[in-house]
């Protein structure tokens, strides 16, 4: 069960959530007969559902409650409470390293005293045992008083001592800072995952962004195994060439490549950051705005002065929530899980004009902007609508009820190229159908007929929020075949990686593995769909996909053993069949 805020926890009594993420919710409680306040982290209670995962985690509390250190957050306690585990920290006043760049830049000075308290706290903790494994500003916290800790420690390792989704999710939980071993999910870890890990965060504050950004987490994760490192001093010319090969040695693919041990980083690191206040001032005079994930920007704006608040805030960034373009900032803070196209479209419509009136000056080809966008953003005339969409537009004013028409209408402004129109309309239809729920079930049924998967799916998702009112394995098969076929629509992953669509993790997978085949990264592709498979056989729909996959690279023969070995199973769905008999009979046809 959910913690709630007001009941007591043993002999915590919770005042106020302060942030939740993929593995757990933070609150902060109050400890009456010591009269403190504390920081209570509530693990998933997913967790448990791995037997012997309680006396585990109990184990690696007691391992990670004995590092006392100035720089760490101190484990007062770990219990569990109606069959959810929880620590009990140190609650911090202040803000988290993350937080505070979202503000300001680091001048050097700075960026070594928050280096040396990190490492020192690291450093510690590695002398007896101890690896973080998850290092980052979010995890960096600055008291009020200039004091500062690291939090989670040994939190990645108590996620992985259970063999549910969770701890695939925690290896996917902050794919900017992962290092190459723990992103291959290397069992044998040592100091130099922590090692690439803060050099990641060091990076971050000198040069201005972490190396390595792109569409989703796990194309986020293929850079780090495998994409050269961007030259610091090509993102920020200010720094020193010795800073520079301090950072590369630190960010090494190779582990033996790397310092070997985390006291030789850091002299190395300080010997740098001291030739670098020498040579050019204590100032790092590089207008840059620090880049800001997905997540965090969507977990300020959905808890508000949250971001700011007294705490330790633990995992606010969220697996799939998080990654951001080179150097920009998007603010994801519009209500409502239909609200998902509003900021881009806007920042569209102004390029696309801008493009426009370029062109009337030197007329030429558009490279840049597809005709039905330059139409509708730039013209100043709005084009001329269909008579079915004028129809349509009429019979909504007579009845602006139905949410029927809200969806048609969608569906031709979507086949007319005005998809930010279409998905206004869908965004009404979504409203008015929670008076009927047994609505969104229709309104999926209707997108899946006419190919518009990703909708169809956020349909289905919304019918299951408000009451089934299907048996479970009707209402599975229909959102897993909609979640499937979605992963055709570049459109798919921005939609279901919003925090409000509540789509289970191996679907969403199953989603950026499509992704993957369709732009080439066939061998991460592989990677995924066969981890999947391994975690949730039932889903069929990968030995298809891997089937795909096969066949773009050639192999005609392990594509065919895949889909019979899929048509041998026993009552499969129908939709199934049909796809993996269509998939035979064309490589029958094209042999």
């Amino acid at each position: 069960m959910p913690f709630q805020i007001g009941e007591n926890v043993g002999p915590y009594r919770l005042i106020e959530k302060l942030g939740k993420g993929g593995m757990a919710t933070v609150f902060k409680a109050y400890h009456a007969r010591l009269d403190r306040y504390v920081a209570i982290k509530a693990l998933h209670p997913a967790f448990m559902e791995n037997e012997g995962f309680l006396e585990r985690f109990q184990q690696e509390a007691r391992v990670v409650a004995r590092l006392e250190h100035p720089h760490i957050v101190p484990i007062y306690d770990f219990s569990e409470h109606e069959e959810r585990p929880y620590l009990v920290l140190k609650y911090v006043k202040g803000e988290t390293l993350k937080a505070h760049l979202q503000k300001e830049k680091l001048s050097f000075p700075e960026i070594k005293r928050i280096f040396d308290a990190v490492t020192a706290a690291v450093i510690y903790a590695h002398q007896r045992g101890v690896l973080h494994r998850d290092i980052k500003p979010s995890n960096v916290l600055i008291e009020d008083s200039g004091q500062i800790f690291l939090a989670d420690f040994g939190l990645a390792r108590i996620a992985e001592t259970s063999q549910t989704t969770m701890s695939a999710q925690m290896m996917m939980g902050t794919p900017h800072y992962i290092s190459p071993e723990q992103a291959q999910g290397s069992a044998d870890l040592d100091e130099g995952t922590d090692i690439y890990s803060l050099g990641v965060m060091m990076y971050e504050l000198l040069v201005g962004e972490v190396p390595f950004q792109a569409d989703t987490p796990f194309s986020v994760i293929h850079d780090h195994i495998y994409s050269p490192l961007p030259m610091p001093r090509d993102i920020n010319p200010r720094l020193t060439e010795q800073l520079q090969k301090v950072l590369l040695k630190a960010l090494a693919k190779k582990r033996e490549d790397r310092y070997p041990d985390l006291k030789t980083m850091a002299a190395h690191f300080r010997a740098a950051l001291d030739h670098q206040i020498q040579k050019t001032g204590p100032r790092n005079t590089r207008s840059f705005a620090p880049v800001m994930e997905r997540s965090a920007l969507a977990d300020q704006s959905s808890l508000g002065e949250e971001a700011h608040q007294p705490t330790v805030k633990l995992d606010r960034e969220e697996t799939s929530q998080q990654i951001e373009t080179r150097g920009k900032e998007r603010r994801l803070n519009i209500p409502g899980m239909v609200w998902w196209f509003g900021v881009p479209t806007l920042v569209l419509l102004c390029l696309a004009t801008v493009v426009v009136s370029n062109a009337a000056s030197a007329p030429g080809p558009d490279l840049i902007t597809p005709p039905t966008l330059t139409q509708e953003a730039a013209s100043p005339i709005a084009p001329a609508r269909s008579s079915e969409i004028a129809s349509l537009e009429e019979r909504i004013q007579e009845d602006p009820s139905n949410p029927f028409l809200l969806v048609e209408l969608g569906v031709e402004l979507w086949e007319s190229g005005k998809r930010q129109e279409a998905e206004n309309y869908f965004r009404e239809a979504y409203q008015l159908a929670e008076r009927e729920p047994e609505v969104y079930l229709k309104m999926g049924d209707l997108l899946a007929d006419i190919d518009l998967w990703t909708y169809s799916a956020v349909s289905y998702l919304q019918l299951k929020r408000h009451g089934l009112g299907i048996p479970q394995d009707v209402y599975d098969q229909k959102l897993r075949r909609s979640v499937y076929y979605a992963g055709y629509e570049e459109h798919a992953l921005p939609v279901f990686t919003r925090a409000e669509v509540d789509l289970e993790q191996d679907l969403l997978r199953l989603v950026e593995a499509r992704r993957m085949i369709e732009t080439g990264r066939d061998q991460l592709a592989e990677a995924m769909i066969t981890r999947i498979y391994q975690n949730r056989p039932e889903l069929h729909e990968s030995r298809l996909l891997l089937a795909d996959l096969y066949l773009k690279q050639g192999s005609p023969a392990a594509a065919e053993d895949q889909l019979n070995q899929l048509l041998a199973v026993p009552e499969l769905p129908e939709w199934l069949r049909a796809e993996a008999d269509r998939a035979l009979h064309d490589m029958m046809n094209t042999s």
